[in-house]
Formats: structure tokens, C-alpha cells, sequence
């Protein structure tokens, strides 16, 4: 009885993966669907990987071991498509590994269908054995429990860029494929193939299953690579720019605006060379520009939202300080393109985070950067920073006015969108934060609390007394609000202590020193009314400043 012909071909691509090729082999071999034929083509390896993977095949006759000269990874898969001819293909890559339900579940699918191809989940296997499961859906990156099968629309660029644009986790009918080959002499040659298969079809079937097993971690993998072939990606994406536009498809600028993000914010991942981050930094800027897009990120919650806003040139975070050196990453830094500095008088863009901070603060550039990126990530107008202590987790609110005057320029910093930034102070840290927190609390904007301090190591200048009360008596909140009773007392007491501490750290010889400015401030509550009368002052106001006030004692 002769046997029968092989539904499936299974495309085997090998280069110098002597170490991976017989897990691979293996993988295929265990397989619950025994009525396939695999090729395996050797790239031209200069390791064992042809003796290794002629010992896992051993006498299988499933098997076909192709030696050719080294045509790269296209090249391979496309020698694979000329030789198949059973009605199904999949290909699986040399140093990855199939579940032994893949061909099976695969095949019941798709052969049940009318579809041209069927994906399915891909299970992350670390070196030390552990696997992260993926639904291989970009956005919705947890497989669903159930797994349910879903016959995905392709109808809209929008639609297509979600899913993973990798030739190995999915099974095509062959007449799907027809004539259709990958770009040879390039990495990243997958997209372009997914996508001249997704402009003939308005559907994707998809199992979430984990089925396909992905190999991370191993030297030499393409898209962990640090080189400048990473530049391939530019081509390509022009490639497919051009298939975008003349398929018969909407949503080709959003497609793709939304595709480039996602794919120059993984590259740059990999980058460690800050020479070659700033020319692909500089070559993604004229992409965005001669395609007239910017770049889109807040489809996808797990994209760097901060990396995807500096793509065009533009830094996201602004740290407004009257400084004439900027508190800035060091140049060769990854975190310089993130951050830029402004004066209180400078222009800053529709889309920046800002935050207003005093001379002398030196961020943790790489804290600010994390409270920047939830802050992109979340609905909130901005968040309060602790700048030196831990802060407690504290739920999102509503600020009162009241909330206003307990922030403390040395204690804290708001970094807020831009949309709700308020122009700064330029004689006083405090006024300009009481100010901004004063105009989320108007606007009636929900706001975060951080744990993190972004300023650990800071100490805080004091400004001389007279200058603060100077500045408090011509300051104009700028809202409609009321502020509470005795906050101009309260600031001014604020100003007071940290005076009042600043002698003590002195030691106990300078405490005559503390007695002129005790004189002084008796003489001004005097003359503004403030002893005696109501109004909270911070918890922290020494006990002499509160027996000259007649304030009511802690507790």
C-alpha cells in the first residue's frame, strides 16, 4: 500500500545553530500529526549544524537535509517554498521548537476553514527553562482562558500591524502562498511577506494557544543583534509603506505610523552604541517626516510610551529651571533623548510632560523617566514626585486647595502634561508650586502620588526670609478658588523653619542667630494680623514660632 502524500511541508531554515537544530528536528518528530514532510536546509553553516541535524533525523523518511551555499534566512525559506508541494506549509526556524499539538491543532483548523492562514500563541523559553506565554497579538499580549479561536478582520491596516508579522507561527495553505516570496538580502524580511499575504485577505484566523516555542537569549539572534544592519529596518518599512497604500485596505497612515513606532522602539532597545542610537534616532525623525506621520504608541499599553514620543526629535520630559547648566542625562546617556531644558520663558510642545524643579535639584533622571512613562500610560493629569523621602502609595484624587499648600518645594514636584502646565514663578519655588497643584485643583484634574523620590541626595538653598515675604505679598494665584484661610501665614512660617533648621545644623553657637529673624517675624504677624488668628500651619512649625503666633501646640 503506498503511503500517503504529506498535507504539511514544514520549512526548516539552518544557520550555525549546531547547538539548537536537534531540539528542533525533535520537536518535529514528536508531532501528533504524523502526515508531514519536513526540509531542512542547511544555510551553508560553518558549525555542526548539518551533523546534528542529520543524527536527529536518523532514519526518518519524513526528512529531506538540503545543503546549499549561504543565501541568509530568505533564502533558505524561500529554496523550502520551491521544492513543496504539499497543500499546507509552516516553517519553523532552526534554533526554535514546536508543541507536540502544533501541526494537529493548526491543521484541524484551517483545513475546516475557508481561510488562507491560521496563527497561533508563542511560548518565550528563557535558558533556564521557563516559558512566558504570548498571544502574539501586539496589545493583547494574554493568551485567553478559554482559548477561543477567532476569525480576526484584516479589513483595516489598523487591524493587521496588531499581529505578529513572524512567518513561523502560523500554517498557510500552499495556493495562498502561490508565487509569493520573501526579500532576500535583508533582515527583517518577515514583514514584508506578512503583509503582501495580509493585502490578498480580509481575515486571520488565530488560536491563542502558546504552540509555537521561540528561543530567547541565543547568540546571534537577529532581533537582539546590536549592528548597523539594524538600519535594514528603514527599507523595509518603505516596502511596506508601499503595500499599505495600494492595497485595498483603509487606515494605511495609521497602520503604519502605528507599525514604525512599535518597530524603531524595539529596535532601539538593543542599541547600546550611542553613536549609532543617535543616527537611527536621526534616520526614524526623517522617516516620520517624509511619511507625514507621528509616531502613534497609546494602542498598545506595553510600548515605551517615552521612547516612542522622542522618535521624532523631540524630547518628552521638559525640566523648567533658571539655570544656566542645564540638569540634563549626560549626552551618550539612553535617557538624553527624554529629557530637554527650558527656562520659565520658553515655548514648550503640546504633547511634553514638564516639570518645574529648583536650580539646584539634579534629578535621578532614570526615577523621572519611569514616573514620566505610568504617567503616559494612565488617564492622569499629572503626578506629585516625592523628591528626597519615599512617599506612601496613595490612590489617584482630585487635589483640594488645602492639598496645594501642603506641597513643599523641598519635599516635593509635580510633573504634569502639558495641557495643564502653568507658566513658573521666577522668584519663587513655592509659589510656582502651590500655583501649578492650585490650577489642577481648579481644573478639577485627577492626579497620582509616587512613591519613588527623584531627587534622593538634593538639598535645598534657602531663600532669604525678606525675599519670600516679598514674593508671597506680589504673588497672584490665578484662580478662582478661594485659597484657605492662613495660607499666606502658613508659607511664610514654612520659609520660617527651614531657616530655623538650617541655624540649628550649624550648631548650638549659631542659635544667636536665630533671634533677629524671630524679632523680625513677630514684627510682620504683628502688622498683618496673623497672631492669634486661625489657619493650619504644617506640622512640622517649631514650637517658639508657635508660641509667638499663639497657635494651639501639636496633638
Amino acid at each position: 500500500m503506498m503511503p500517503s502524500p504529506p498535507q504539511i511541508c514544514v520549512i526548516l531554515p539552518a544557520y550555525n545553530v549546531g547547538a539548537h537544530i536537534g531540539a528542533a528536528i525533535t520537536s518535529l518528530r514528536a508531532q501528533s500529526f504524523a502526515g508531514f514532510e519536513a526540509l531542512v536546509i542547511d544555510d551553508g553553516s560553518t558549525d555542526d549544524t548539518a551533523a546534528q541535524a542529520g543524527a536527529a533525523i536518523g532514519t526518518d523518511p519524513r526528512f529531506q537535509l538540503i545543503r546549499q551555499s549561504n543565501r541568509g534566512l530568505s533564502g533558505a525559506r524561500n529554496a523550502g517554498l520551491d521544492l513543496a508541494r504539499a497543500p499546507f506549509i509552516a516553517f519553523l526556524d532552526g534554533d526554535d521548537r514546536f508543541d507536540p499539538a502544533f501541526l494537529q491543532t493548526l491543521h484541524d483548523d484551517l483545513s475546516a476553514s475557508a481561510a488562507g492562514w491560521v496563527a497561533c500563541g508563542v511560548a518565550f523559553c528563557t535558558p533556564d527553562g521557563s516559558r512566558h506565554p504570548h498571544s502574539a497579538i501586539h496589545g493583547r499580549p494574554q493568551p485567553d482562558d478559554p482559548p477561543l479561536t477567532t476569525a480576526y478582520p484584516l479589513r483595516d491596516w489598523s487591524d493587521v500591524i496588531c499581529h505578529f508579522p513572524s512567518a513561523w507561527n502560523k500554517l498557510y495553505r500552499r495556493d495562498f502562498i502561490s508565487d509569493l516570496r520573501f526579500d532576500q538580502g535583508t533582515w527583517y524580511e518577515d514583514h514584508t511577506f506578512f503583509h503582501r499575504l495580509a493585502a490578498k485577505t480580509d481575515v486571520l484566523r488565530h488560536i491563542p494557544r502558546p504552540l509555537y516555542l521561540y528561543t530567547l537569549e541565543r547568540e546571534g539572534q537577529i532581533t537582539r543583534t546590536d549592528s548597523d544592519r539594524v538600519f535594514e529596518q528603514f527599507p523595509v518599512l518603505e516596502t511596506s509603506a508601499t503595500i499599505f497604500r495600494a492595497a485595498d485596505k483603509s487606515g494605511a497612515g495609521t497602520g503604519l505610523a502605528r507599525l514604525a513606532t512599535r518597530l524603531f522602539c524595539e529596535r532601539l532597545e538593543v542599541i547600546t552604541s550611542p553613536d549609532r542610537a543617535t543616527r537611527f534616532r536621526h534616520e526614524t525623525a526623517r522617516f516620520f517626516a517624509r511619511h507625514q506621520l507621528n509616531p502613534d504608541w497609546r494602542w498598545d499599553r506595553h510600548l515605551n510610551a517615552m521612547t516612542a514620543l522622542s522618535l521624532t526629535g523631540d524630547a518628552p520630559v521638559v525640566i523648567r529651571q533658571p539655570v544656566a547648566v542645564p540638569r540634563l542625562p549626560a549626552p551618550d546617556s539612553p535617557l538624553a533623548p527624554l529629557f530637554r531644558h527650558a527656562t520659565p520663558d520658553q515655548p514648550i510642545g503640546k504633547d511634553s510632560l514638564v516639570i518645574d524643579l529648583p536650580a539646584q535639584i539634579h534629578p535621578d533622571h532614570a526615577a523621572l523617566a519611569q514616573a514620566a512613562e505610568t504617567l503616559l500610560h494612565s488617564d492622569r493629569a499629572a503626578v506629585v514626585l516625592p523628591l528626597i523621602h519615599p512617599a506612601p502609595d496613595a490612590p489617584a484624587r482630585l487635589l483640594t486647595p488645602e492639598d496645594a499648600l501642603d506641597l513643599d518645594p523641598a519635599q516635593h514636584a509635580i510633573l504634569t502634561r502639558a495641557t495643564f502646565a502653568r507658566p513658573p514663578c521666577d522668584t519663587d519655588a513655592q509659589l510656582t508650586l502651590t500655583g501649578q497643584a492650585l490650577w489642577l485643583s481648579q481644573a478639577q484634574a485627577p492626579v497620582a502620588w509616587a512613591p519613588t523620590p527623584i531627587a534622593p541626595d538634593a538639598l535645598i538653598p534657602l531663600i532669604p526670609l525678606r525675599t519670600r515675604l516679598r514674593a508671597l505679598d506680589q504673588w497672584q494665584p490665578g484662580v478662582a478658588s478661594p485659597l484657605p484661610t492662613g495660607w499666606h501665614r502658613r508659607l511664610a512660617l514654612r520659609a520660617a523653619t527651614a531657616h530655623l533648621a538650617g541655624i540649628h545644623r550649624q550648631g548650638r553657637w549659631h542659635h544667636y542667630k536665630a533671634l533677629p529673624l524671630l524679632l523680625h517675624l513677630w514684627w510682620v504677624g504683628l502688622r498683618r494680623g496673623w497672631i492669634g488668628t486661625p489657619g493650619t500651619v504644617d506640622p512640622t512649625t517649631p514650637r517658639i514660632l508657635r508660641r509667638i503666633f499663639r497657635l494651639p501646640p501639636i496633638g
